[in-house]
């Protein structure tokens, strides 16, 4: 591990490089990566660096904002700084993977040395685990739910010795405790900043005295953000482990969801985690999942549809737009790096049953857009219509991939 501190770290024309590599190709529109990238290599970014380190913290008032979940009424709190501070977070962020070794190696969220995939493959690999009982939990929004104060007194604890500079600062943002919403300066609770970079860093660790507890009781033990689960052998223990859990969230300010989200499970029933069901050893996306995606695509054909914008001529046109888009929300964009649908669950699941339903509704809203109609008169449209628009299906491409891997 490198011997440099965090703020070394940060001024270390190499550590920028890479940083800026590993950014490449993300989610991010090109002017503002262009902006970034001249911002991050600029003398002007090592002294707004070296100022921080000195304990001069002229940050802006982060701006508060409700984001609507995609496709639902649901909608999320972050907190925005300005452009420039919000590349010093992003590579703050990056920086702070190379403090993995403070959170439990059963944390799999927003790390670089594992991920859910790591965990998924674990739960369907360890057949052992069909006969334990299954408690799993889901906190009711966690990032928001964070106590600052506590944050800060772990940080201390975790790097006040090591890192002072960084946890000074990090202390100082965490008290503040101030947002400007719809341009008026508030006084309020912003918890871990959720929507800042390094509020994955925080998630991470807020839990990590829990985590350690609580895994050496499990056969096995795994935590993703806020999503915890655990196999254990006796139904007793599982009853125990649970109330155990309850306690911790309770001490820690938060609470789990009272819905089929949080629950106890025997041996052999299936059960839902991470977006995927399991069963009897067999992965399949679950059913919460395959909903949203329809949802989606749903809502897409109906934006189409009507058209408010007038883009499309014909029926024809608006068929082959619902294609491409589905095609980029399943795929990502062309040579991206960034994590899609697709590289995220064919690997993982083992069934197409869930694939099959999604490429009928596929189909189904296609063909809305060709028929203008949702009865069934729309099925005189034959399937090779839609494959000479571009359709492809994602159990056909499931298997490609697939095939592809093995060879």
């Amino acid at each position: 591990m490198s011997t440099m501190k965090f703020f070394e770290k940060l001024l270390d024309k190499e550590t920028r490089k890479n940083f800026l590599e590993y950014k490449e190709g993300r989610k991010m529109p090109e002017f503002r990566m262009e902006r970034m990238r001249e911002y991050i290599m600029s003398d002007r970014f090592e002294t707004d660096v070296l100022r921080i380190k000195a304990g001069d913290y002229r940050i802006s008032v982060p701006v508060k904002k409700f984001i609507r979940k995609s496709y639902t009424d649901k909608k999320r709190i972050v907190y925005h700084f300005q452009e420039d501070e919000m590349s010093i977070f992003r590579i703050m962020a990056y920086v702070l993977h190379d403090y993995e070794e403070l959170v439990s190696r059963d944390v799999y969220s927003f790390r670089k040395s594992v991920s859910a995939k790591d965990l998924v493959r674990k739960i369907t690999r360890n057949r052992s685990l069909q006969e334990k009982y299954v408690v799993k939990s889901d906190i009711i929004s966690y990032g928001n739910n964070i106590d600052a104060d506590r944050m800060i007194l772990l940080l201390q604890e975790k790097l006040g010795t090591r890192e002072p500079e960084m946890v000074s600062f990090f202390a100082w943002l965490l008290k503040r405790k101030q947002y400007l919403l719809d341009g008026e300066l508030c006084e309020g609770d912003t918890a871990a900043l959720p929507g800042c970079p390094i509020h994955n860093f925080f998630t991470n660790l807020y839990l990590a005295d829990m985590d350690h507890l609580i895994s050496p009781r499990c056969a096995l033990y795994a935590r993703y953000s806020d999503d915890i689960i655990m196999f254990v052998k006796t139904k007793e223990e599982a009853e125990e482990n649970y109330r155990l859990l309850m306690e911790e969230f309770e001490k820690n300010g938060l609470k789990a969801h009272e819905d089929d989200k949080t629950g106890l499970y025997e041996p052999g029933k299936p059960f839902e985690y991470l977006g995927f069901r399991f069963e009897g050893g067999e992965v399949d996306i679950a059913k919460a999942s395959l909903h949203k995606l329809k949802r989606r695509m749903r809502i897409r054909a109906k934006r189409i549809g009507l058209d408010k914008k007038k883009r499309f001529a014909t029926p024809i046109e608006k068929a082959k737009h619902l294609i491409w888009l589905n095609h980029r929300a399943f795929y990502g964009k062309p040579d991206s790096n960034e994590l899609s649908w697709d590289r995220w669950a064919f690997p993982v699941i083992t069934r197409t049953d869930a694939l099959h339903e999604l490429d009928l509704y596929s189909q189904r809203c296609i063909r809305f857009l060709l028929s203008g109609k949702w009865s069934d008169c729309q099925f005189r449209i034959s399937y090779d219509t839609l494959k000479n628009l571009g359709y492809e299906s994602l159990v056909r491409a499931y298997y490609r991939e697939r095939k592809d891997a093995e060879y």
